[in-house]
């Protein structure tokens, strides 16, 4: 099984795992001197609903989640949901929140006649045209220089509380609020706490997602 490497470009990630972004860039030359051209990518061993395996590192024993996939003019664009009942899977998924995990790397083998060697920007480069994927790993380090992480963000509690702090809020009511509603402070919908918490939400939804 071959791999190219590349940063893991995340668009969007919320609390449930589910993200979205480039597993790859087609037409530029990575650090390995490897290029993936345009729909390269012609066929794929995926799950029984027709699904891209993730895996941590290329460890098939270390799956991490399943990706709808779809190639465009740009690359291998996915829609993932990772597997957070997994332990292994919920902590590479801090790892990728705090930037330290930002690497992927699709597995895939070149299909009879699927590669050609080329001469591109004074280099000689390994070209791709065909190839079966197998599945992409979040790895360490990636060797694309196009394809860089967007965002990795997750609402939680705290960000809720953060968010009601800020409207005035004490440390106490925000944790009360965050976890029973206004009906925990004995509040009525429609009054002015009402206002200032779907401001809140409002807020939060806004630099989460």
């Amino acid at each position: 099984m071959d791999r190219i490497n590349a940063p893991l470009e995340i668009k969007s990630a919320s609390q449930d795992g589910t993200f979205t972004g480039y597993a790859a860039v087609f037409g530029n030359i990575d650090l390995g001197y490897d290029v993936i051209e345009q729909g390269a990518f012609k066929k794929a061993k995926t799950t029984h609903d027709g699904m891209l395996r993730i895996a941590i590192g290329h460890k098939l024993d270390r799956l991490a989640g399943k990706a709808s996939f779809k190639q465009d003019e740009r690359g291998l664009y996915v829609e993932g949901k990772l597997s957070l009942g997994v332990s292994y899977v919920r902590d590479a998924y801090e790892l990728m929140k705090d930037g330290v995990l930002n690497g992927l790397s699709v597995g895939f083998n070149i299909l009879k006649g699927g590669s050609d060697y080329e001469t591109r920007c004074g280099k000689e480069v390994r070209v791709i045209k065909a190839a079966e994927l197998w599945e992409f790993s979040i790895v360490p380090f990636g060797m694309n220089p196009e394809a860089l992480i967007d965002s990795v963000k997750a609402a939680t509690i705290r960000d809720f509380e953060a968010q009601l702090r800020g409207l005035g809020y004490s440390q106490a009511e925000a944790k009360a609020l965050a976890s029973g509603g206004f009906k925990s402070l004995g509040h009525r919908d429609g009054d002015r706490d009402s206002e200032m918490l779907a401001d809140a939400l409002k807020n939060l939804k806004s630099i989460t997602w």
